[in-house]
């Protein structure tokens, strides 16, 4: 509260939060059901996980992960490809940032950088925040802000967010961002140091910090996901750090993001792992999550998705991309999905194959109507 009265006094003023709602054709009921695997990079690095992916303006997809020895290692960095559409092959991966870039770009010590996010400007730059940590581990964590004018070919000087006026630490992010009306970005962040509890942080172009938005009161609640129903209302689906729930948690806003309904547990199972909610191109839910919980040796080993009704309360499994006998003894682990829904209903979902392989399963609105 204090940071947040902070925050406004020293930030120009902008109008009220409204959710800028993009505009996507039509659903064709004629396009045949559709749906294509893909290998976005593996055996690239020993570690390669958390893609984040957008639309480009020729319609290919840009993707970006880290890669490494392991999570955390000071050898990891940021890596792109770009999917071509017309011929639906991913080119060649290039290296986008290592802690030794950060630190140049900072002007600080960087020891290890983490989770990348990227964001699609309607006024068209690409914009991309990260994790960089530069002493102990990822509750210590701060974000970083690089935009990109040419498509994801080059970035620009990386800037720290001030999340907090006084040791700015304890700041992650994992899931897609909004887009409000005026143009500023709210970042759906979490805090691992004390808590854990997640938070909207709106943000402009220049990496100023203009508002931050408390989502959860309690603890255990992290990497929020939220899917937008009109430009004040919203949901987010919240991963369960906790072993006394196991579910996955939900929370609404009616006003934009700025306060949060005090969190619900869903009957979705969660074994603390990531969550990621979309809209379809008719206006429903769904959810991609690990269908388990963490007491289960295998709490990983499939990846399923359900649809919500018009409550968000209510939620039906309809499909598993990953493993559907949830009883077999597989050690594989899918993890962090990511979806990148494209102007014409099509969807691309990206995930994690036992920290070695990103996936890549595309879909479109047909293949999802086959499913109810």
């Amino acid at each position: 509260m204090i940071f947040s009265a902070f925050i406004a006094l020293q930030s120009p003023k902008y109008p009220a939060p409204q959710f800028y709602l993009a505009s996507e054709s039509a659903f064709d009921v004629t396009v045949p059901p559709m749906f294509n695997t893909y290998e976005v990079v593996s055996d690239m690095t020993p570690a390669v996980h958390s893609a984040t992916s957008v639309e480009l303006e020729n319609g290919n997809l840009l993707s970006m992960w880290y890669g490494g020895t392991r999570e955390g290692h000071t050898d990891v960095a940021l890596y792109s490809a770009v999917f071509d559409q017309s011929n639906n092959t991913w080119g060649k991966h290039k290296k986008v940032l290592d802690r030794y870039d950060a630190s140049d770009s900072l002007n600080r010590y960087i020891k290890k950088i983490g989770n990348p996010v990227l964001i699609k400007h309607p006024q068209g730059p690409i914009v991309l925040i990260y994790v960089s940590v530069s002493l102990a581990g990822w509750a210590t964590s701060q974000l970083n802000m690089a935009v990109s004018y040419d498509e994801g070919q080059s970035w620009h000087d990386s800037k720290r967010l001030i999340t907090s006026p006084f040791i700015n630490i304890s700041t992650l992010v994992k899931n897609d961002a909004v887009i409000y009306t005026d143009g500023t970005i709210g970042i759906t962040a979490y805090h691992e140091l004390k808590g854990e509890f997640s938070e909207l942080v709106r943000v402009n172009l220049n990496g100023d910090v203009i508002n931050q938005y408390r989502m959860t009161s309690g603890t255990n609640t992290i990497q929020p996901s939220i899917v937008v129903s009109s430009e004040n209302k919203a949901i987010a689906l919240i991963r369960d750090s906790s072993r006394e729930h196991q579910r996955v948690h939900l929370t609404e806003t009616k006003d934009g993001g700025k306060s949060w309904s005090p969190y619900e547990v869903l009957d979705i199972k969660n074994p603390n792992s990531a969550v990621y909610g979309f809209n379809d191109a008719k206006g429903r839910a769904w959810m991609i999550f690990n269908d388990s919980t963490r007491d289960v040796e295998h709490s990983r080993n499939n990846l399923a998705l359900a649809v919500s009704d018009a409550s968000f309360r209510n939620w039906k499994t309809v499909h598993y991309f990953e493993n559907p006998n949830l009883n077999a003894d597989v050690d594989a682990k899918y993890a962090y999905p990511w979806l990148t829904k494209t102007l014409n209903n099509e969807f691309n979902l990206l995930y994690t194959v036992d920290r070695k392989q990103i996936k890549h399963l595309q879909f479109n609105q047909s293949w999802l109507e086959e499913l109810l």
